[in-house]
């Protein structure tokens, strides 16, 4: 559902501008009556718009484009009368249907594989165009729609001719000239999929959706030249994340800390308006949080978004950024820890998340020195973060401690494109007091290969063995900074199975007989960034029979839920 600002109340001089919005209005007035007179299903209540909005109501902050003139039919004529109108003030236009009264909207991008974009449509919906008040299609039960982008075709419907450069196709026949395209979904969820495929049996999606032209395309997420954007209740979409984010195995009072910080991450990226530029709010992955529709809803996870309706994170009055992480290892970083540049936050601090009496609370106490960080990332230490009686599989036991190998072979090859054709070394430089490294140096060597010159003189002969390249090899080295990188340093050009688990992790080097350098091992603790909330520990201080607000104040100082 779109956000509208206030109509602004001011004073026109000249009647031929007050004659524009009576004019206008009137045009708001046909158009609703066109789309109302639809064929009505008792099932999709949707297919009545409400009243044109009044000067008490407000209107479309969009202003009106001169180059698009109306055509409206007046009393008594049968020809079109044309108007242009050129100003910047907004145009009254009809408001979208009250979907979803008295609820909380989001608005959330969704992946696409590029290519024509399918809808699946069990219930039927109704389309219509938001740029283009009076173009409507109604498609039946069953109907899978594809969008397609190309060049602004037109298309005629009684007096009117509408333009723009999606086709919409369905069973009936193709339909050109929308602009963009709100689909009001009746009964059950629509289920879409991109990059020509069927969308019959793809993810399911609450709320309505919309398709309109691409302005924040991504090369691997949003591809192609149609968005496509989920319109639906922050309550809804929490569904189809919390189960995403959290097993729903996990004890109750967990998944409600889980609910609580998903909603306050939705509420903080809707505030942010990070995504603006691409008209939603939010993404559907990980940069954001995990969202695959419907496909994962459980119970247990629907009772605890349920339970905790409403219920946000607040600083100071805003909603935070209620980021949150796998596995900490043991210990949470602080955001300042992990990304490069940020200035402190009073609510992300590292927090130590083991019991009083752990071996690993004297250590804490007094610093940890490279080797103690050695010995923390190698042994099982007993923390909340362990996965004692939750899961206690390997799959699960990697993502408190783990442990990963490269080859010289392998890092050379990571860092050829920084020039470095050959690694000799991987050193740390900087580790922050949560353990998680600040800054990694990577050394070694970029030849560069000089021809000898030679002049030979006839009648004087040379042998070829006499002919050599000299090679020099030039020192170089590379410095990584920031959790992303670091995490990064190999996979970006090895694949993601070379990804770094986390940033808190030690280097050791691998020999072979001769003492020659092979290759490293790094030995690692926790599974991501490790900022906020432990997904892992919040489940084990359930389990203890902490409640929602008790996990969350412990990993988020000085806030507030309400």
């Amino acid at each position: 559902m779109r956000f509208f600002r206030p109509f602004s109340h001011r004073f026109f001089a000249g009647a031929a501008l007050l004659g524009v919005f009576v004019v206008a209005a009137q045009i708001q007035n046909r158009a609703l009556a066109q789309f109302s007179s639809a064929p009505e299903n008792s099932s999709n209540p949707i297919l009545k718009l409400p009243a044109p909005p009044s000067k008490k109501s407000g209107a479309v902050s969009q202003p009106f484009k001169a180059q698009s003139p109306i055509p409206q039919k007046m009393k008594g004529k049968s020809a079109p009368v044309v108007i242009a109108v050129s100003t910047s003030e907004p145009i009254p236009i009809p408001k979208l249907p009250l979907r979803f009264p008295g609820q909380k909207i989001v608005r959330v991008g969704l992946s696409t594989k590029g290519g024509a974009i399918a809808v699946y449509l069990p219930g039927g919906a109704t389309l219509f165009d938001l740029n283009q008040p009076g173009l409507t299609l109604s498609p039946s039960r069953g109907a899978q729609l594809q969008f397609l982008f190309g060049a602004p075709r037109s298309f005629k419907r009684g007096a009117k001719v509408f333009r723009g450069p999606i086709s919409v196709a369905t069973p009936s026949g193709n339909f050109a000239g929308w602009q963009r395209i709100y689909i009001a979904v009746a009964g059950e969820p629509a289920r879409v999929s991109s990059n020509n495929q069927s969308a019959r049996y793809a993810r399911p999606y609450r709320g309505d959706l919309e398709v309109f032209p691409q302005k924040m395309g991504e090369p691997v997420q949003r591809k192609g030249a149609l968005s496509l954007v989920n319109v639906l209740p922050l309550e809804a979409y929490l569904k189809g994340v919390v189960p995403w984010e959290m097993s729903p195995d996990a004890p109750l009072e967990a998944l409600k800390a889980q609910a609580i910080c998903a909603r306050t991450k939705t509420l903080d990226f809707v505030r942010g308006k990070r995504f603006s530029k691409g008209n939603f709010d939010i993404c559907d992955y990980d940069a954001c949080q995990g969202y695959p529709g419907t496909e994962n809803e459980k119970l247990a996870t629907s009772a605890a978004v349920e339970a905790t309706k409403g219920l946000a994170i607040y600083q100071n009055g805003r909603p935070i950024d209620a980021v949150y992480s796998t596995n900490s290892g043991g210990v949470t970083a602080s955001a300042r820890d992990v990304w490069k540049g940020t200035t402190p936050i009073s609510y992300l601090q590292s927090v130590p998340d083991f019991p009083a009496d752990s071996p690993l609370a004297k250590l804490w106490q007094d610093g940890m020195t490279e080797a103690e960080w050695a010995q923390f990332c190698a042994r099982d230490w007993p923390s909340y973060a362990r996965p004692d009686g939750i899961a206690p599989t390997k799959y699960e036991a990697r993502k408190y401690r783990w442990n990963q190998e490269i080859s010289v072979p392998e890092a050379s090859k990571a860092f050829v494109a920084d020039g470095i054709a050959r690694v000799t070394n991987i050193q740390i430089l900087e580790r922050a007091a949560s353990g998680r490294i600040r800054r990694l140096r990577v050394s070694g060597f970029a030849p560069s290969k000089t021809p000898t010159q030679i002049e030979i003189t006839p009648p004087q002969q040379l042998k070829i063995q006499e002919l050599r390249i000299q090679e020099l090899e030039t020192p170089k080295s590379v410095d990584l900074e920031g959790d992303g990188k670091i995490r990064a340093m190999f996979s970006k050009r090895l694949g993601s199975t070379t990804a770094l688990p986390s940033s808190l992790f030690t280097i050791s080097p691998l020999t072979d007989a001769s003492g020659q350098i092979i290759g490293w091992n790094l030995q690692g603790a926790g599974w991501g960034h490790g900022v906020g909330m432990c997904q892992r520990g919040a489940q084990n201080h359930a389990r203890e029979g902490w409640d929602a607000r008790k996990i969350l104040n412990f990993y988020y100082r000085g806030v507030e839920i309400r």
